[in-house]
């Protein structure tokens, strides 16, 4: 149907009680070292800290892309 993810990645197991398990590659989506990406405050993409300006919410310091989402 119409499924993004290939029947390899995602392994899905139903539980007796109904619910389900889905099991995957370990690891993460995150290029880069530790604190090299953050995400945008706007539109939640994952980008480099060089690529992200700060501005006050409410008194707290949030980063939105630079350059506009």
């Amino acid at each position: 149907m119409g499924s993004h993810v290939k029947d390899a990645d995602v392994k899905t197991t139903l539980r007796p009680g109904g619910l389900r398990y889905a099991s995957k590659v370990g690891g993460t989506d995150f290029p880069g070292a530790f604190g090299a990406t953050m995400s945008c405050f706007l539109c939640s993409k994952h980008v480099s800290r060089s690529s992200l300006v700060s501005f006050l919410v409410a008194g707290r310091r949030q980063y939105r892309c630079r350059n506009g989402c």
